[in-house]
Parts: structure tokens; C-alpha cells; sequence
């Protein structure tokens, strides 16, 4: 019979329950690493390491021309501009100028070969020259090149004079593909081999993006404290903390800027901020709080006074110390601005074994709430109050001030029975409180005095949440005992209901759970509309929400992810980081690869009849639908018969794939490869038989950008109804 071909888009994520029969043909029975986007399955971009110097991805390279060479300049070597300034790093030893050989051959019949004989004439037209004779010719391949060479300039290295730029640097400018391929991959791996892990022993303990820069938290070389460090030109830098004075019997007001002498022991210092815990500076109600210090001269003395220009203004309660963090801990941030006033966000954080803590770029304030054990392990700002969680307490600190913990200047303790596993600040005006079996919602934005409208309700005790699964999407989603819930409003009476959304992959969760894989992050992706967790065997599931339903498909890294944020870069732009075991911080959906391995993945499609289940057919050719970027490899394997173990599988097969092209008029032209079609086809031609027939797609590639599989067409024929 002749050929047939049936046709599907290739969408809809994980499915493990519906029936084989009735399940979506664009489902997958399995894969890793391909996210479930509305467009179809896309291989997941690559992570690579940051420490704030320029990613690896964003490396290049340059090709220099030299003339008048004395001396080679060598892998390594960093070239300066004599004139102009400019500089770069060789990439490889400099490359003489190859001679170019023209050569004649007299032919025989002419009169002039009959007269000389045959006669062969060699001439070197050009010459690379000698580094001996100083004229050496050629290039030199650079990277990490700041400024523009110019033509004529002396390169030197090491202040001596090497060469004279024959031209200016041509960025990508090797003279064939091959080149440029080597050349680039070159570059990016000398620029991630340049990026260092956090300083320290231990897994990172938390990540956080402040003000445009990038902090990480981890312990110190034995373990004895936790270091918190910023992401710099220079790499990883530790962060100094300060010093810190208690006081109490405050009645005369501290200034920030002011300088505070030691009565008795003659130290000082300037104060960097100065908290006020409790009381008001008054003679009935003295204030007790801790001066902040960059530095310290000396060491202030516990009950001595201390002086402003001479007059006492409050008396130590204790002596100064260098301000540290204990280690151990597991970080939790957010940033607010308690002031109304622009640009005045401070970070706030807390780690369940030290006090909480602000943070403004500079100033380090720990915020010390009274508690017998202040260690809070989550925390949350909500309508101007600071919110942190003790086991099954949570307590909140005055309207506005995140220093003040007194009953009488507003604080107060909430409970919702349960250890509490995570909070939700701001949805829908209220702040969901989330137990392991228990949710609650705060409502109100007043919590203490006489216009209190707090009002703390328990919603269920069927839906509590894993710890650290918790996100905030357009309704918040956390990870419970029966699979991926989130908060829907209900606005006919104006309350909440939670529902499930995981129901396609429950045996995947079960799975999970009877593995003893526990949840040890979770993710937001904005730009995606996309919840993705991870769990304690380097695994994880990534949730996409771009289509009319939920889609779901697993993650597998390559490493454990300890912990992750997204967060707001420094153009406003959403960047997403984790931490792991090794020390090091990761960018995620950066770059091609897992910090510079394979990145392999896969989708295992459903099992599709063709929408004839008991008509037997031979299957000859899958054709792929993928926008992909040239010379991208994909690999194929099908299996027929809903698996059935008597016939045989397809060979794997690969084949490259070349794609994302553009129309001139309807796409930003340097984005696209012109010589690619609109949307790239990949074939693989299949012998198998059967009812049905289930295709694998995968890849694996450390320098292949993602691509998206869009649909398939089948190429079959009818072999008769099955008896």
C-alpha cells in the first residue's frame, strides 16, 4: 500500500497515567533536561560559574596581525598596545605568515620548451620572515582584549617590544570554520578556568542579589564561622561585618556619623547605625538597643558609659566585639524598603542558627528580637512589618521597624501550630503561611495597637508544604505529600482553595519519596512562567505554565543544587544562580553546557496509534520539526508496539539539524543565520512494525545552543487489522 503520514505537535510534558491508548501523542513517557514549553520541547540551556568576572559564555577572541617580529609571543603572554594602550592574552603561540609558493612548468609543443627542455620555475611570493632577522610576520590570536589596537603600534610584553601591529584586531576573525570553532571554545574554557569558587569548606549556605551585586554565603577553611562574600571584578570577596557595642539606659539620643568614646576604657569609634530594640531615649522609657561600628579603637567595656563629645548618652551592656556568623546555617533572604523613600531597599536574611540580619551594601545589622534562642529560619517583610519564624512561632516587629521587638513599640507573635515551612509575602494582599500538614493566610495589614485588622486563618490541614519548595508564581506552588499544589482564589467567596496540579506524574513523585530524595531547593523563572525544584539526589523537575495546563518534565544537573535564587541583575534583567557542594555559584540558563561537560538530555515520546489502535503498520521515516541552530546533532530511537518486548527497537540514529533562520523583513537580522531554512528538519528513516510506535529524541553537546522540537510527522503504511 502506498505511504501514508500522520502528523502531531510534539507538546504537553510528562504523562504516566492516562491510559496508552487515549494519552496525548505529543506527551512524553520520560526524558531529562528538555523543558515542556507551549512551542514544544526545548533542550535546557547550560549553568556555567561566576564569581563576578566575565561568564565563560561571553568570552571571545581576536586575531591581531603583526609585522617586524623580533621576538615570539607565546600562550599566555598578555600584549599591550604601546600606543593605544589596549591589551589581550595570547590564546595560543603566534602563528607565522605561511610562504606562498607560485610555481611554473613549461609544457611540451611550444617553442619554448623545445628550446629549454622541460623547465619548472619555483617563486616565493611572501614570506612569514624570522623572529632572528626581526621580520617576522604573521598573527597572534588574543582573548580578553580591553581597547582597540592600532595599526603601527609596538606590541610588547612584559614593557619590552615584541612586534608592530600590521592592522587592528578583528574580533572572530579566523579565515575558516574550523578555526573559529576551536579558537572560541578556547577562550571560553580559559575564562571559566579563571573563575573560582567561594573561599571556604562546605556547600554554599545561601545565595542573594542586592543593589546589581551578587552575594554568597559559605564557611570558612574548618568550619569555625560562615563567611559572607560578593561577587567582584576580581572574584569572591569577603565581607567585613564590623563591630558592635549593646547598650542600655539610653537617654540621650545616638546620631549616625557621631563618634562614641568609652568612659573608662578610652575606646571610640564612629557609628555606622545605630538600633533601638526597645524604648524611646526618654528618662521613663530608656532606650536598649547596639551601636553599630566599621572599626573600633580599642575595646569598649561592659557597664561603662558611653560618651558623646564628653556627655554620657547610654552604658554598655556588654563589650564590643567584631560582629560573626556561626556556620551551619541555611539562608533565606529578602529585600524591602521599610523607608517609602526611593532606592532605599536593605537586604534582609536569616539562616536558623544566627539572628537575622540587615544588610545595605555596607552596613551589616544584626536583628536581635529577645528570643532566649535567636536563630529565626524564615523570613518574610510584609505591609512594613518584619516577619520570622520560630518552630511554630512567628513574630513581627514594630509598623515599620525592623529593629524594634517590643510589645509596646508594636511587635507581637502569631502562631499557626505548626513548625512553619515557608511564607509567601504580598499575594493577593494577604501572606499564606505554609506548615508540613497546615496552611494559613494572614489577612490585614495592621497586627497590633487599637487599628489592629490582623486576622490569621487557618485554610486547610490537607495541604501542608516540603520545606523550601515554596515559590511565589502568579499563585503561589510548594511540593506536598500528594504532589504539586498551588493557591487558587476562589472569588465567590473570597477565600482559598488549594489544588493539584501534578496529577500526570504522581508515580514519578512516589518515586522520589521511596527513594528518600528529599527537596533541598525550588525556583521561580519569571521569564518562563516556570517552578522548578530540586531534590538531594542531583535530580530535579522543572513545572512550565505557559500553556493552558501544567507540563512537567524532569532535571538532572549533573551536581546537587544546595541552594537557589533568582534574582534582579544590575540592568533588571532576571538571573537565576545556584550553589553546591563544591563551593562553587553557578549561573543557570547560561552558556551551553554544565560548566563546560556534555550536556546531555532527552524526551521519550508517547506511543501513538495513529488513531488506528488494532491496524498494523510500517513505520519508514519520523520527520522532526526542530528550530535549532546550525550543525546541531540530535539522536533518534523508536520502539513499536507499545514496547513489546518481541520486536525489535530501531537503530539510533543521528543526524544534524540546521534551523533558525529568519525572513528579512519579520526578524532582527544578526540574530539569525540566513543560510538556515525558517524552521530547520531533521528525517531519520525507521523499519519497525507494530500498532504504534514510540520515538526517543535526545542529544548531548557542550557547545550546542538549546533547540525546540516542535512536531513530528510519521511516514508509515497499513499492514492490516490485528487478530
Amino acid at each position: 500500500m502506498s505511504q501514508q503520514t500522520g502528523h502531531y505537535p510534539t507538546v504537553g510534558g510528562m504523562d504516566l497515567v492516562t491510559p496508552a491508548i487515549l494519552r496525548n501523542p505529543g506527551a512524553a513517557l520520560g526524558g531529562v533536561n528538555y523543558e515542556p514549553r507551549k512551542e514544544g520541547y526545548t533542550r535546557i540551556a547550560g549553568y556555567e560559574r561566576v564569581d563576578g568576572r566575565p561568564l565563560p559564555s561571553v568570552a571571545s577572541y581576536w586575531v591581531l596581525p603583526f609585522e617586524n617580529g623580533m621576538t615570539a609571543i607565546t600562550q599566555g603572554d598578555t600584549v599591550t598596545g604601546g600606543a593605544s594602550g589596549a591589551s589581550g592574552q595570547a590564546l595560543r603561540d603566534a602563528i607565522l605568515r605561511q610562504p606562498r609558493v607560485l610555481t611554473l612548468t613549461t609544457r611540451a609543443g611550444n617553442a619554448f620548451a623545445a628550446a629549454m627542455g622541460n623547465l619548472t620555475i619555483t617563486a616565493v611570493l611572501d614570506q612569514g620572515g624570522s623572529y632572528e632577522e626581526g621580520t617576522a610576520r604573521g598573527f597572534v590570536v588574543l582573548t580578553s582584549v580591553d581597547g582597540q589596537f592600532t595599526d603601527g603600534e609596538a606590541l610588547k610584553v612584559g614593557g619590552g617590544t615584541r612586534a608592530t601591529a600590521a592592522d587592528g584586531a578583528t574580533e572572530r576573525g579566523a579565515s575558516n570554520d574550523s578555526d573559529d570553532r576551536a579558537w572560541l571554545r578556547a577562550a571560553i574554557e580559559l575564562q571559566r578556568a579563571q573563575i573560582g569558587a567561594v573561599p571556604g569548606d562546605g556547600p554554599i549556605r545561601g545565595i542573594w542579589g542586592y543593589a546589581g551585586a551578587l552575594y554568597a554565603f559559605r564557611d570558612n577553611a574548618g568550619g569555625a564561622a560562615c563567611i559572607m562574600h560578593k561577587a567582584t571584578a576580581g572574584g569572591w570577596v569577603a565581607q567585613s561585618l564590623g563591630h558592635r557595642v549593646k547598650f542600655t539606659a539610653g537617654t540621650g539620643a545616638i546620631i549616625e556619623g557621631q563618634s562614641v568614646m568609652g568612659a573608662t576604657s578610652g575606646a571610640s569609634g564612629v557609628v555606622t547605625r545605630v538600633v533601638v530594640r526597645e524604648g524611646d531615649w526618654t528618662g521613663g522609657n530608656a532606650a536598649k538597643g547596639q551601636l553599630l561600628f566599621a572599626t573600633v579603637s580599642g575595646a569598649f567595656q561592659n557597664g561603662e558609659n558611653l560618651q558623646v563629645g564628653g556627655s554620657t548618652k547610654a552604658v554598655a551592656d556588654g563589650g564590643s566585639a567584631a560582629i560573626t556568623l556561626l556556620p551551619g546555617g541555611r539562608f533565606e533572604f529578602q529585600n524591602y524598603n521599610f523607608t517609602g523613600l526611593a532606592g532605599a531597599d536593605r537586604m534582609y536574611g536569616c539562616d536558623g542558627v544566627n539572628p537575622a540580619f540587615e544588610w545595605d551594601g555596607s552596613v551589616f545589622v544584626p536583628i536581635l528580637t529577645g528570643m532566649a534562642t535567636d536563630t529565626p529560619r524564615h523570613i518574610a517583610a510584609h505591609s512594613n512589618y518584619l516577619f520570622l519564624s520560630f518552630d511554630a512561632s512567628l513574630q513581627f516587629s514594630g509598623l515599620g521597624d525592623p529593629y524594634a521587638w517590643s510589645v509596646l513599640t508594636g511587635a507581637g507573635e502569631l502562631s499557626i501550630g505548626q513548625t512553619i515551612a515557608g511564607m509567601i509575602p504580598g499575594y493577593a494582599g494577604t501572606m499564606p503561611i505554609w506548615g508540613r500538614n497546615r496552611l494559613a493566610v494572614l489577612y490585614g495589614t495592621v497586627f497590633s495597637g487599637s487599628q489592629a485588622d490582623g486576622d490569621l486563618k487557618v485554610i486547610t490541614e490537607e495541604a501542608g508544604a516540603i520545606e523550601w519548595s515554596v515559590q511565589a508564581m502568579a499563585q503561589p506552588v510548594w511540593l506536598d505529600d500528594r504532589g504539586v499544589r498551588n493557591l487558587a482564589s476562589v472569588q465567590e467567596f473570597g477565600d482559598f482553595q488549594a489544588g493539584t496540579l501534578s496529577r500526570l506524574i504522581k508515580p514519578y513523585l512516589d518515586g522520589k519519596r521511596k527513594a528518600g530524595a528529599t527537596v533541598v531547593a525550588s525556583l521561580r523563572v519569571r521569564d518562563l512562567n516556570q517552578w522548578r525544584l530540586f531534590w538531594s539526589d542531583g535530580t530535579g523537575l522543572v513545572m512550565d505554565l505557559s500553556s493552558d495546563g501544567p507540563a512537567f518534565m524532569p532535571l538532572d544537573l549533573g551536581r546537587v543544587v544546595r541552594c537557589a535564587a533568582s534574582v534582579e541583575g544590575a540592568d533588571g534583567a532576571e538571573q537565576l544562580y545556584f550553589g553546591s557542594d563544591d563551593g562553587y555559584v553557578f549561573r543557570l540558563d547560561s552558556g551551553t553546557s554544565c560548566d563546560g561537560q556534555p550536556l546531555a538530555g532527552y524526551v521519550r515520546l508517547a506511543f501513538n496509534h495513529l488513531g488506528s489502535p488494532t491496524l498494523n503498520k510500517r513505520f519508514h521515516k519520523a520527520t522532526v520539526e526542530v528550530t535549532a541552530a546550525p550543525n546541531t546533532t540530535l539522536y533518534a530511537s523508536a520502539d513499536f508496539d507499545y514496547g513489546n518486548p518481541d520486536l525489535p527497537s530501531a537503530a539510533e540514529q543521528s543526524f544534524d539539524v540546521a534551523g533558525r533562520g529568519g525572513f528579512w523583513s519579520e526578524a532582527t537580522w544578526n540574530e539569525f543565520y540566513w543560510s538556515s531554512p525558517v524552521e530547520g528538519v531533521a528525517e531519520a528513516y525507521i523499519d519497525g512494525s507494530g500498532v504504534s510506535i514510540s520515538l526517543a529524541i535526545g542529544t548531548e553537546a557542550t557547545y550546542e545552543d538549546p533547540h525546540t522540537i516542535h512536531g513530528l510527522t510519521l511516514h508509515h503504511s497499513a499492514r492490516g487489522l490485528r487478530r
